[in-house]
């Protein structure tokens, strides 16, 4: 069967989307190549096959995977999608909050599923993963001059931190990891970083990288995962301070591949620390604004 195809997306690996498609049928693929790829990609296409069932209008469905001396390609049912990144740059608060619920109901589908025994204790020992990149940070670095309220604010707290909910995380959950389609819904990008854990580590992520461009679709996400009822507190003290280690371990990490990436990184760390008012605060000043109290106000009249 002849194929042709357009290209949809690349992904900070320099992999690629592709739609495909034949005289009968229709594909999307992503495609990297082999010599540094392969395990990325088909740990991403495994992703789908375990979550799939879990959210199957969110997830992509997986149909093959191979490679030959050059590529490597995993194949999913087609879906007519592009970056909702993109879509949400371009549209009003009201509409940010919104989309933003839909993704928070897809994650919330994705945690759904009851962990095993053996399940639950891979979970509790994502905290030993935790640990060792706080030690990376201190030890290694680059350390930020900032740093003091947010390692007391850690300190303080991570001995007394209870699991929210020990779940098989998808992992990578940002905005420019998910797709909308052309009917609205949110498809999120396969993952190479599921793993076991809590589940405030999927949520986490939208604070370090999206909270500070578009709080609204941010707020979404938490009011979607928790269906309209009150934020717990606990979600928000657990919320806070992950934030605060994703505000060193994480920053600091992307800091030492570059002097740019450093710069963006320190200016990240610092918002973080802003957003939770030293970590004085459990819930982020973005999620308490008038801009994003009148979207979802705006959008509850509209029924949207």
């Amino acid at each position: 069967m002849q194929l042709g195809y357009r290209s949809v997306s690349i992904d900070l690996h320099g992999n690629e989307y592709l739609a495909l498609q034949g005289a009968n049928d229709k594909f999307l693929a992503l495609q990297g190549p082999v010599r540094t790829s392969k395990g990325r990609i088909t740990r991403q296409f495994k992703s789908t096959q375990i979550f799939h069932s879990l959210a199957p209008n969110n997830i992509l469905e997986g149909i093959s995977i191979k490679s030959n001396e050059d590529y490597t390609t995993a194949v999913f049912a087609y879906e007519n999608v592009g970056e909702m990144k993109n879509f949400l740059s371009v549209i009003d608060p009201h509409l940010q909050y919104s989309n933003g619920k839909k993704l928070g109901r897809a994650i919330a589908l994705l945690h759904q599923d009851t962990l095993s025994g053996k399940q639950k204790d891979k979970a509790e020992a994502r905290r030993d993963t935790i640990h060792n990149k706080l030690t990376k940070y201190l030890t290694k670095g680059p350390r930020f001059n900032h740093e003091t309220p947010i390692l007391t604010a850690i300190i303080d707290r991570i001995d007394s931190l209870n699991d929210y909910k020990l779940t098989r995380r998808y992992g990578g959950l940002r905005f420019d990891n998910v797709f909308l389609t052309q009917s609205g819904s949110v498809i999120l990008k396969p993952s190479a970083s599921y793993g076991y854990g809590d589940a405030i580590e999927d949520l986490v992520l939208f604070e370090c990288e999206d909270a500070g461009q578009m709080p609204c679709a941010v707020a979404g996400v938490i009011d979607g995962y928790f269906g309209g009822v009150t934020v717990p507190a606990n979600f928000w003290v657990g919320y806070a301070i992950y934030s605060a280690i994703y505000a060193l371990t994480r920053c600091s990490e992307h800091a030492r591949k570059s002097q740019k990436e450093q710069a963006r990184m320190v200016a990240q760390s610092k918002r973080i620390l802003m957003d939770f008012e030293n970590f004085t605060r459990p819930i982020p000043r973005w999620y308490r604004s008038n801009l994003v109290k009148k979207a979802k106000a705006e959008a509850r009249r509209l029924g949207i």
